[in-house]
């Protein structure tokens, strides 16, 4: 068996988009793998088909995503264009999947991010409006030139009149919408239908209308997070209002059976991390059909998948599916008419992306300790369908983690260990806790995670829980509300106890903490409040709640839904939840990794922490890479992801004696 080695994600492929043809025979889903050769990753389209039961690649289709089917036969997907600087264009081409032949099939001038078919080559599409410069969506060329020239001319500076302005891995947004249009294939032309100022989300194309969920972005008004549902006719082309966009937060939208179906929050119990039920619409009012105190989301981290998963949800006759964390792994469960939920798939990962089809439900998951594959789920049974990983767990040496329950304050929770990679029991160890991000997810024990294996296979322990807070549990487990650093804290602390009670060859004397957003605003944290850690690195962090308040792309609604009040009403509890606040008690040497285009947690924040420990005398080193988001870990450059790890694991290994 060889060692695990760093460079080994450079092999993995990562599944992403899976869909159904219409008779539900073959699946289409998207391959991406690093390409190291231009420090980036290459996307394929690839076929499985069940008559045949093997898969089909296309590695010449580069770069491609979003595939759907027109029919049994005919697929569409999107692929890279041409387009002079400044132009935004979505270019779909066409596969004929029995004869393998492709072809241009429409350029329609947006990003689109959504989209379903009418007739006579019409298209409902859910895709980007810039009301800055509106004629880069113009069908003429003369008017797209104007408005690329205008554009051109104020390409060095930025102009912000609203809330939110950016959007990490988007850029800046202002005047920026998802909309909702139709765009003609015979004519090319694009045509607007959702109001200029609302972000729609949520589409769904039903009997000659369509119903879609958006939110106003005003100018004057606070940020929120509820959505309204809104019904457009085909025919008449007047749209109507069936719920306000000021009570619920809708996740999704559908039919069943001719009524409209959602799944939604009013956000009043648990604010913006609260579970959605499901509703249907009758008399024009939401009723619920089945009520729900669980999760209804994936949230199991893993850094073995790339940007763009698919599918969470699919409204189908029998109800909604969607997908459940529950403790550590993600699982589809159908919310049926009758009131009730059921779980369809197994306890042992995490479920990516779903389409559901006549024969059963096909997935992306990572399962049982592997990462990604295609897999066929019918009447509980779960089927592999694809090996593009099997290697991994075949060739290299992986170590499971071991589960190991504990208790804090009357609450159970979870965690797990993973023991260094050729263990010795008769050695001592150094070990690492690491916290994942959120503060709304979760680690599993049955999810690949590369990082920790590469951990092991230094020398390392690694453990990690899901404190009171993550995602996996009901309600009142996630609620921490205004509660930030005092009882996830507490749980974090007493898992290490009870993980050094367990496993006595871990060295108490030379641990390490980490983690990235959540997970890095924690380790902030936790190296103002205790000594235990011989080194710390706080990865994409959060310092102060004050200056986050006003700096991070979701604005000051997270920290509002968060505490229940602003800065200027209760200055003191913003301080007291802010790790800056305990900087001057740190002792511990923390690294600091930031991405310079993070929006989410500016890299000012890292910033801040990194200043306040030179000041104290505390060794720090702070490092930033240039051109990356939030998402580092998933989406960023190839050679970024091994700097940062290289930079990480040098920092334990300087800190920890072996």
């Amino acid at each position: 068996m060889k060692r695990l080695e760093l460079d080994d994600f450079r092999l993995y492929h990562c599944l992403t988009s899976v869909c159904l043809s219409p008779n539900g025979q073959t699946a289409a889903f998207v391959a991406t793998k690093v390409n190291s050769e231009k420090d980036g990753y290459d996307s394929w389209l690839c076929l499985y088909s069940y008559a045949r039961g093997e898969t089909t690649q296309f590695p010449g289709i580069s770069s491609i995503k979003a595939p759907f089917w027109l029919d049994d036969e005919t697929l569409l997907y999107q692929a890279g264009a041409d387009a002079k600087p400044g132009e935004v264009w979505t270019v779909y081409r066409q596969l004929n999947i029995a004869s393998g032949e492709i072809a241009d099939y429409m350029r329609i001038p947006a990003r689109v991010f959504g989209i379903w078919p009418l007739e006579d080559g019409r298209f409902v599409l859910k895709c980007e409006y810039n009301g800055n410069y509106p004629g880069l969506h113009s069908v003429d060329e003369q008017e797209r030139a104007l408005a690329l020239a205008e554009q051109k001319a104020n390409e060095d500076y930025i102009v912000a009149d609203e809330l939110p302005f950016r959007h990490d891995g988007e850029g800046y947004s202002n005047n920026i919408r998802k909309r909702l249009a139709i765009f003609d294939r015979n004519t090319g032309a694009l045509e607007f239908l959702s109001r200029d100022l609302a972000e729609v989300e949520h589409i769904d194309v039903y009997g000659g209308k369509i119903v879609y969920t958006a939110h106003q972005i005003a100018k004057e008004r606070r940020m929120l997070y509820p959505t309204g549902i809104f019904r457009y006719d085909l025919a008449t082309g007047e749209t109507e209002e069936l719920i306000d966009e000021n009570t619920y937060r809708i996740r999704t939208v559908g039919h069943i059976g001719g009524e409209i179906v959602f799944s939604g929050s009013n956000l009043q119990r648990y604010g913006n991390q609260e579970n959605p039920w499901f509703y249907v619409l009758r008399d024009g009012k939401p009723v619920v059909f089945a009520s729900n105190e669980e999760s209804a989301m994936a949230s199991v981290a893993s850094d073995c998948r790339y940007t763009g998963a698919g599918a969470s949800y699919r409204v189908k006759e029998e109800g909604i599916y969607y997908l459940s964390t529950v403790g550590g792994d993600t699982v589809i469960r159908l919310a049926s008419m009758d009131g009730s939920i059921k779980t369809l798939t197994k306890r042992n990962g995490t479920v990516e992306s779903f389409d559901v089809g006549a024969n059963g439900i096909t997935c992306i998951a990572l399962k049982n300790y592997q990462p990604q594959e295609l897999y066929h789920v019918s009447d509980g049974e779960e089927t592999a369908l694809t090996n593009f990983n099997g290697w991994v767990v075949r060739e290299r040496t992986i170590v499971k983690p071991e589960r190991l329950p504990f208790e804090n304050c009357g609450t159970q929770m979870e965690g797990w260990v993973i023991k260094p990679a050729n263990y010795d029991p008769e050695k001592k160890y150094p070990g690492i806790l690491c916290i994942h991000g959120g503060h709304k997810c979760a680690y599993g024990g049955n999810v690949y995670y590369h990082e920790m294996q590469l951990w092991a296979n230094e020398g390392f322990f690694v453990f990690f829980c899901n404190p009171r807070g993550s995602d996996g549990g009901d309600n009142d487990f996630a609620e921490i509300i205004g509660r930030y650093g005092e009882i996830d804290y507490h749980d974090l602390m007493k898992f290490t106890d009870v993980v050094l009670a367990s496993y006595p060859q871990i060295d108490a004397g030379n641990l390490a903490v980490t983690g990235g957003s959540y997970g890095g605003y924690m380790t902030n944290w936790v190296i103002g409040h205790t000594d235990r850690f011989k080194c710390a690195s706080s990865q994409c962090s959060i310092a102060s709640y004050i200056s986050m308040f006003g700096t991070s792309d979701t604005g000051y609604s997270f920290p509002m839904f968060g505490f229940r009040t602003n800065i200027w009403e209760d200055f003191g509890r913003y301080w007291s939840h802010s790790p800056l606040k305990y900087a001057d008690k740190v002792r511990t040497p923390t690294l600091f990794v930031a991405s310079e285009n993070d929006y989410r947690c500016p890299t000012s924040e890292a910033i801040q922490m990194y200043s306040a420990l030179k000041l104290h005398g505390v060794e720090a080193r702070l490092c930033i890479f240039k051109d990356e988001c939030h998402m580092i870990c998933r989406s960023g450059k190839p050679s970024h992801k091994t700097r940062r790890w290289q930079e990480i694991t040098g920092w334990f290994h300087a800190h920890c004696d072996q």
